[in-house]
């Protein structure tokens, strides 16, 4: 998938709210596949990276406020050196697990840009790793309830979700996501689909989506066969020019714990290759949100943002560089 630009879709303003206008970021889907490195990675990449907003404001706005979801550092998957901001937020806070910047333009100029400057060290981890990591259990403090249960885009209860999962059987969990896995890649075709977004469901039926729906119908049938599951959102690194937004999954395994799978990259024509995407994963993707519908970003997931006045256009990028970290004086 290459570089996503948001689209703006307005949300219509409730009567108590006259004079305001509402704004949303959309994932548009590409039409390309994802990028994979042409050569593995040796060692756990060092990257930075740029996350750019820019607010054109053609007319009479008074205000805008800005959310932006921001990677943590995460066990085993992240090591977040540095975050820098430009200009300063309002405030950095933490809700639901995830962490956020906020930024408010009152009396905005013609245009107004947000940059967040990221230093990041990237592990690898996937079903292989956690193998043989494995220490007997797995995290034993785990809320589960939110990862089993019907949402939007995830309607795990839906008729056609439960027949399909119905079909889908396994000597262990492992197996179970494993064949799960094989019905999606073997029953989705990549597909651009501009600002829609289907949910499980509709992709299990028009058999067609990005990593989105790959992703939500991934983790819909593991919640229905009774696995928790869940959707993740955030960045995969392509040095160069092919840098992208994505989507991918996790279940909760049983002596393993959260485990990342990535359908979308598992979709290829050649089956030793697609066996090998199931449980070997590249140390690429920087995690941002396990949350698929976020209700401090107005039901997205990565970022969002509200306006008063006329109507603003937002423009964002990202571009990621390699650096060496500064390791600690050895003498």
């Amino acid at each position: 998938m290459t570089l996503r630009t948001w689209v703006l879709v307005l949300v219509a303003a409730g009567a108590a709210l006259a004079g305001q206008a509402g704004g949303r970021f959309v994932p548009p889907r590409a039409s390309v596949r994802p990028y994979r490195p042409d050569r593995p990675f040796t060692q756990n990449p060092a990257v930075e990276f740029d996350l750019k907003y820019n607010f054109s404001v053609p007319g009479r706005t008074e205000r805008i406020e800005f959310r932006v979801a921001v990677p943590q550092s995460i066990e085993g998957r992240q090591n977040i050196l540095s975050v820098s901001y430009s200009p300063n937020p309002s405030r950095v806070f933490e809700a639901n697990g995830n962490r956020y910047a906020e930024f408010v333009f009152d009396q905005p100029d013609r245009h107004a840009s947000v940059t967040i400057t990221i230093k990041a060290e990237l592990f690898k981890y996937d079903l292989l790793t956690a193998r043989l990591n494995r220490r007997g259990g797995g995290p034993q403090n785990e809320q589960l309830e939110d990862s089993l249960r019907s949402e939007k885009c995830i309607e795990k209860d839906h008729p056609v979700i439960r027949q399909i999962a119905e079909g889908i059987e396994g000597e262990g969990d492992v197996d179970v996501v494993k064949n799960i896995y094989d019905y999606v890649l073997d029953n989705m075709e990549y597909s651009a689909l501009g600002r829609k977004e289907l949910g499980a469901a509709k992709a299990a039926q028009s058999g067609k989506g990005d990593c989105t729906e790959y992703s939500d119908l991934f983790v819909a049938l593991l919640r229905a066969k009774g696995l928790p599951a869940r959707v993740t959102s955030g960045y995969t690194v392509g040095f160069g020019e092919r840098q992208t937004g994505h989507s991918w999954a996790e279940a909760y395994l049983q002596g393993y714990g959260w485990v990342p799978f990535d359908p979308t990259a598992g979709d290829m024509e050649n089956p030793l290759r697609r066996g090998m995407a199931f449980s070997n994963l590249g140390p690429v993707y920087v995690y941002v949100s396990h949350i698929r519908s976020d209700p401090v970003l107005r039901n997205y997931n990565l970022s969002a943002y509200r306006y008063w006045g006329d109507r603003i256009t937002v423009k964002d990028s990202i571009e990621f560089r390699p650096f060496a970290p500064v390791l600690p004086d050895s003498r």
